[in-house]
């Protein structure tokens, strides 16, 4: 099948990652990125602005717009996988017109904005399907939308999720007796600061937006690739959902045991139900936090029982090659693809 993903570019590699498992299922699949500019893009949105004065976010969905329909007209396409892209209803029927039978997915994994609710709106005028990775997300919007939703959430890849070797110096560089990878937000920053006080080492934290953070010992942003290792090499890391997550799942939560790291995180109730939940350390509150990290920097070997089972349950119930292989043959069937 031929299968073309409008992505973002992206630290976490989203669309990279998607794609390599769709290629992994034998799928023809090619990839553009709706937020990155070149050179060239943006000399021509700066001579835009200068000859019309027309805003620059909408000059550049214009610019990328065309160039998806121009990336996507020598070859008949079956699928459009748009994850959080800037398709719209007319270059929609541009494409449809150049493939008669495409199926177009949108995929929307981020938190439920109002922003987002328009967007998805929107969406739905074009899109045979909507994806949502929060379940939250998609019980709030499922009757809106009965026959368009579906929740599809995150995963795991064994080729980008795993690290491999790691060097000495990588392990210096990386280890610590609990982590925290991610962005700052207030309360993210209370939390580390409260469980900095209860122990004996402060939380190693790195990521973007710390330094009005006091008392938190940070560090620079990561890749992907060294974000693993952290986990990899770390007693323990944290895994802090967004304050404003709807009930789910966020990527670290496979991530973490997916690169053979041990987690601790904040309890969400899709947890509960999900596959790989069972093998989960959650918790309720900071004090909850502080008992659960103390406990188990104090006893390895349940930590260390608990982190294999973690990794295989991912391995075994997240992988996101098996879950696009069911996507696609659902989509396939109801199109007679």
């Amino acid at each position: 099948m031929n299968i073309f993903i409008e992505g973002p570019r992206w630290a976490g590699m989203w669309t990279e990652i998607i794609a390599d498992a769709l290629r992994n299922s034998g799928h023809r699949v090619e990839y553009c990125y709706h937020n990155h500019k070149t050179l060239r893009d943006r000399a021509a949105l700066a001579a835009v602005k200068l000859r019309s004065g027309e805003d620059r976010g909408n000059a550049w969905r214009r610019r990328h717009r065309q160039q998806l329909t121009d990336k996507m007209r020598h070859t008949r396409w079956d699928i459009l996988l748009s994850i959080q892209g800037s398709l719209d209803n007319q270059t929609a029927t541009l494409l449809r017109r150049q493939s008669p039978q495409l199926r177009i997915i949108y995929w929307w994994g981020d938190i439920l904005t109002a922003q987002a609710q328009a967007r998805i709106q929107e969406a739905a005028g074009f899109a045979d399907k909507l994806l949502l990775s929060y379940a939250g997300s998609y019980h709030t919007l499922k009757p809106v939308y009965p026959d368009k939703l579906m929740y599809f959430p995150f995963g795991v890849s064994r080729k980008f999720h795993t690290t491999g070797a790691i060097s000495a110096q990588e392990r210096k560089q990386f280890t610590a007796d609990v982590a925290f990878v991610g962005t700052c937000y207030p309360e993210r920053c209370a939390l580390i600061r409260y469980l900095n006080a209860q122990l004996d080492t402060p939380v190693s934290v790195w990521g973007r937006g710390w330094r009005n953070c006091r008392g938190v010992r940070h560090h620079g942003a990561l890749s992907l690739a060294d974000s693993l290792k952290v986990y990899r090499c770390s007693a323990i890391s944290l895994n802090l959902h967004h304050v404003d997550t709807p009930n789910g799942c966020n990527m670290k939560y496979y991530e973490i045991p997916a690169a053979g790291g041990f987690q601790i995180c904040d309890w969400q109730p899709q947890m509960d139900a999900s596959d790989t939940g069972g093998h989960a350390v959650v918790c309720h509150s900071p004090r909850e936090f502080s008992e659960q990290v103390k406990f188990y920097l104090a006893h390895e070997q349940e930590r260390r029982k608990i982190m294999a089972a973690s990794t295989q349950s991912v391995f075994a119930m997240a992988d996101y090659q098996a879950r696009l292989d069911t996507l696609i043959e659902q989509i396939s069937a109801s199109a007679n693809i």
